[in-house]
């Protein structure tokens, strides 16, 4: 019997690799899988690690307290008000909290994906947490505008995005028939909270990776990463492997030009500047005289 089954074991072992074993390779082929293999970092694969319960603005931080003053009334009042907007709007919607601090919860984000563009950098998928406001169609956004409401960018409406993007199978979908070799490009969006945040004001835990990659314009930060390429409807772009393997790799994994691509560059910079010398026109004027002039009198 034991010999009957290390012929089996010997068999399945030589289409099925072992725990000790790497898979054999498949035509040109040199790796194992397409699929990603680098352990997540950072933010990991859960996402960010902010929390929209933490991050809402306390009573005490839009000057709620208890009181009986006709002040303290008036303020918990606006209270009631900012937090009604906080729901529905994240914005002010009435004169009671305009000025107050009142902006969409969330957090935008890159994430690491494991797999690697057909330039050579890291692939990162960008996520989209702050409310944008279209959970309930354009249409809906229309009347609201129409009635000088803001738009519906609050805790609510934030949960009918959420559930939407999560029943849409697009991603599934390229996961499950992508090819697993990725055209990209590079992209700069904003990144941190609608407050102009990267990490947690109070314990100081980072909401994005890579902090000092962040630029910060003055009217929040932004990030500069190599995500999947789409084409004019929107779909992923995918290529074959020889497609893939044949395309340079000019670029390393942190997305930072190579060293052939940065002196290809500085060779093109170069030979532009050279051009566009005066001396370099003129010499190249008075050969293209001479050259006439020979032309005219060989006829």
């Amino acid at each position: 019997m034991s010999s009957v089954q290390n012929v089996t074991n010997n068999a399945n072992n030589s289409v099925v690799p072992g725990p000790n074993q790497s898979a054999p390779q498949q035509g040109s082929e040199t790796r194992t899988s397409i699929l990603p293999s680098m352990v997540p970092s950072g933010i990991g694969m859960f996402g960010s690690s902010y929390n929209a319960a933490n991050a809402m603005l306390t009573p005490p931080q839009i000057g709620v307290t208890a009181g009986d003053s006709m002040g303290d009334v008036i303020n918990a009042v606006k209270g009631v008000g900012f937090y009604s907007d906080q729901i529905g709007f994240g914005a002010p919607s009435t004169g009671l909290t305009q000025g107050m601090p009142l902006a969409p919860l969330g957090v935008n984000y890159f994430m690491r994906t494991g797999q690697t563009c057909s330039n050579g950098a890291e692939m990162w998928q960008y996520i989209q947490g702050i409310t944008q406001g279209n959970a309930l169609g354009q249409n809906v956004a229309t009347a609201m505008a129409e009635m000088g409401l803001p738009p519906l960018k609050g805790l609510a409406p934030g949960m009918i995005e959420d559930a939407e993007n999560a029943l849409n199978p697009a991603p599934l979908l390229n996961a499950l028939f992508g090819s697993g070799y990725p055209q990209c490009k590079q992209v700069t969006l904003s990144v941190g909270d609608a407050y102009g945040h990267i990490v947690d004001p109070t314990t100081g835990e980072p909401w994005i990776e890579d902090q000092n990659t962040a630029v910060n314009t003055g009217n929040g930060f932004v990030q500069t990463r190599w995500v999947q390429d789409t084409d004019s409807f929107g779909n992923p772009i995918n290529l074959t492997r020889d497609q893939w393997a044949s395309t340079p790799k000019t670029y390393n994994a942190d997305g930072t030009p190579s060293q052939q691509s940065q002196k290809t560059q500085q060779q093109i910079e170069t030979f532009q500047n050279i051009l566009t010398r005066p001396s370099t026109i003129t010499v190249i004027g008075v050969l293209c005289v001479l050259a006439l002039g020979t032309f005219r009198y060989i006829r």
